[in-house]
């Protein structure tokens, strides 16, 4: 059968499409390779009390016991008495007990003696800035938000204090915030290598393009600083494997393990590249090396779930996920690499749509969920759904090309051509290197035209149909005559 112009050029955009969509699955699925959301080694802030930096004078014991009267000229001076029951302990006795027990890793009892130092002197910006130490070092972070602001609103430690507020909004998932707070402190002089190190690990899990970029810049300086910490070469190797610079990632991944070989993190990122490689004997092994060294950790689990993904082997990959929520259930990611094992490799949108549902309830500013979830929706046939996710995603993340790819996609689905058209611009633009794009935006400009919904050759094909069933009709009425 005949194919008209315009129906051949709807079939073969799809059949394009139908491609285009591989491509932009394996760049934002099951791994969510440019946009992990790992946690990085984050470092504890070391505190350096004012105090400490120089001696204290040496407390006044203040007694009930009146001064004792002058003995006569070569009377042997007594035991001096002990001092009285009733003595109170000063400022400085609470505070060196503060920060024994925080150096020994006890929070709790840490608070209570910064809350008893603060009771003596409120105005000590050292003791209030141990409290939200603290309150941190148990979990309580919106008390230890407010400590830190106060530290701040007296005008006393802003490199620390904003280090401090940096951490907590960083474990509080508010990734812009804390990398808003990371800025201030460097400014304030936090110019230190775990800083720099903190930084780009805020940078990389805020998930946008931008932030991602950036995120190698901050390991690249953290290592300046400290050329000799695995845990940063990780940093920076996982950053670039998301930007597909595989070569580098390798050699920074493999420097991480030599340098930590008992460290999970340098292993789990190691196997992830050789992954990336199809390198998969050697990036098994590094991933089940990883497990060993830290078997109760949902991030080793997860990478290990990406690594046998690569390889095909799905059931076991879903285990590997699994196990990572059971481990960690307030992280988005495994929730994320599950559904885009659902999605991609089972055809199972339903369930997709689901775990991408969790994951963004858990990291609600990711755009890569949401583009994950309009995909599962579109999948779906739920095109309505699916567009407020990909427009959710592109406005988080406005250099990102996926989104708008995949607007255009299920704008095609609508046969909204010039919609579409404007989409697959907007992606081209942003991925000028990627061709599927441009292919896409060519043909669907010959659907979109000027007139919006119907493009010149539709209406040019409408035309001649109507002028053939005419000619037709008028064949038919001679014959009858």
């Amino acid at each position: 059968m005949k194919i008209s112009g315009n129906r051949a050029v709807v079939v073969g955009l799809y059949a394009a499409l139908a491609l285009l969509a591989a491509p932009v699955l394996a760049q934002y699925g099951h791994l969510g390779v440019n946009s992990d959301p790992i946690p990085l080694v984050q470092t504890k802030r070391q505190r350096q009390p004012a105090l400490k930096s120089s001696p204290r004078p040496e407390p006044v014991v203040a007694t009930n016991r009146p001064p004792a009267p002058a003995l006569p000229r070569g009377t042997v001076n007594p035991v001096p008495l002990p001092a009285s029951k009733t003595s109170l302990p000063t400022f400085d006795d609470h505070l060196a007990r503060a920060e024994k027990a925080a150096v020994a890793g006890q929070a709790p009892e840490a608070a209570a003696a910064y809350r008893q130092a603060l009771a003596v002197n409120p105005a000590s910006a050292e003791a209030r800035l141990g409290l939200a130490d603290a309150l941190f070092d148990q979990k309580q972070y919106e008390a230890a938000l407010s400590e830190y602001q106060q530290v701040l609103a007296a005008g006393a430690e802003a490199a620390q204090a904003r280090r401090g507020k940096a951490d907590t909004f960083y474990e509080l998932r508010k990734y812009e915030e804390a990398i808003a707070e990371y800025w201030a402190a460097v400014k304030a002089g936090a110019t230190d290598a775990d800083t720099y190190n903190n930084l780009a690990n805020a940078l990389f899990r805020s998930g946008t393009t931008e932030n991602k970029e950036k995120a190698i810049v901050y390991y690249r300086r953290c290592i300046e600083l400290k050329p000799q910490w695995p845990a940063a070469h990780a940093g920076l190797a996982n950053a670039l494997r998301g930007q597909r610079k595989l070569a580098e990632a390798r050699q920074e991944a493999e420097l991480a393990v030599t340098q930590g070989p008992n460290l999970a993190l340098a292993h789990s990122v190691l196997g992830r590249v050789y992954a990336d490689l199809k390198e998969f004997a050697r990036a098994t092994a590094a991933g089940e090396q990883a497990v060993k060294l830290a078997p109760r950790d949902a991030f080793v689990h997860v990478n290990l779930g990406g690594i046998l993904f690569a390889q095909g082997r799905y059931d076991e990959a879903i285990r590997a996920y699994q196990t990572a929520i059971s481990l960690d259930r307030e992280w988005a990611f495994p929730h994320n690499s599950l559904g885009n094992t659902y999605l991609v490799a089972l055809n199972r949108p339903g369930d997709a749509a689901r775990e991408f549902g969790e994951a963004i309830r858990l990291e609600p500013r990711s755009p890569t969920l949401y583009n994950n979830l309009g995909s599962a929706l579109a999948a779906q046939r739920k095109y309505g759904e699916a567009v407020r996710q990909f427009q959710q995603a592109a406005e988080l993340d406005p250099l990102n090309a996926a989104p708008h790819s995949n607007l255009g996609r299920v704008y095609l689905e609508q046969r909204r051509f010039a919609e579409a058209a404007a989409e697959f611009e907007r992606a081209a633009k942003l991925a000028p290197d990627n061709p599927a794009f441009r292919t896409a935006l060519k043909d669907t400009q010959r659907l979109s035209g000027k007139g919006g919904a119907k493009g010149d050759d539709e209406r040019e094909d409408e035309r001649k149909d109507k002028k053939a069933s005419k000619e037709s009709e008028g064949k038919k009425k001679k014959k009858n005559y």
